[in-house]
């Protein structure tokens, strides 16, 4: 049975003017028992239930132990919820091994533009910014998955942080910001545009020490339930961070 099939109603969040927020770092579809199993990094998409996905390390590459064509596996039955819709930031572009990241609305992508992002050392990094057509209005999305460096991150960071000030939307930033604090270079430039934040422990994903996994969001949004993702436990090296956001009041 496809995990996201078209059939599949909407989650009763959206009915309440609340979206549902996920970043998660798959892991190439490689779990804890070392497998890699696109069908189970699916079935957990569909327990998280998010109306909005950003979705890292999406790995076609063969020759370190991943399937071939990852993002047309993945696309392919995401796509299938009606309505639904993909931009794709193939980083590392080989035939029928890509590499990179990706953002899955429920709802229709209005525009979206793929950033290189500054520094990109050894391993080219990109941000998708995309405007969505969510039931309640128009919405900013930055997903990105960071350097590993600290001066990688903080040009990439400050680079987010000018695309959130030249907008007047409501916007969301989320991503694997490859951060070891909290206070690092991503939060101290995005949470003073975004204040609206979680970043629970997500690495490793069975013991979790570290707050790699950022979801940030504009002011007006309310968080309504906000975590890891605990299903996504036996499925990736990352935890899932989800967040249950209530849309800002009109004024």
């Amino acid at each position: 049975m496809p995990p996201m099939a078209a059939s599949q109603p909407e989650p009763e969040t959206a009915e309440r003017g609340v979206i549902r927020a996920v970043t998660w770092n798959c892991h190439g579809s490689i779990g804890a028992d070392r497998r890699c199993d696109p069908e189970r990094t699916l079935a957990t998409i569909a327990r998280l239930g998010p109306d909005i996905l950003a979705l890292q390390e999406v790995d076609g590459r063969s020759h370190l132990g991943r399937r071939q064509r990852a993002f047309e596996t993945l696309g392919q039955e995401l796509l299938k919820t009606a309505g639904s819709q993909i931009v794709e930031a193939r980083t590392v572009p080989r035939e029928d091994r890509d590499y990179g990241h990706l953002l899955w609305s429920r709802w229709p992508i209005v525009s979206a533009t793929i950033h290189a992002l500054p520094e990109p050392g050894v391993e080219p990094r990109a941000a998708i910014e995309a405007v969505i057509a969510a039931p309640s209005g128009h919405l900013r999305v930055l997903a990105f998955h960071l350097g590993l460096l600290r001066r990688q991150r903080r040009a990439q960071a400050q680079f987010l942080a000018e695309r959130v000030d030249a907008r007047d939307v409501p916007t969301l930033a989320m991503g694997d910001g490859n951060d070891l604090r909290l206070g690092g270079a991503l939060h101290g430039a995005l949470a003073p545009r975004l204040p609206v934040h979680t970043a629970p422990r997500s690495f490793p994903a069975r013991w979790p020490m570290l707050r790699l996994d950022r979801i940030y969001a504009s002011e007006g949004f309310s968080l309504v339930t906000h975590g890891p993702g605990h299903a996504s436990r036996p499925a990736s090296d990352h935890l899932a961070v989800t967040a249950d956001l209530a849309w800002p009041e009109r004024v």
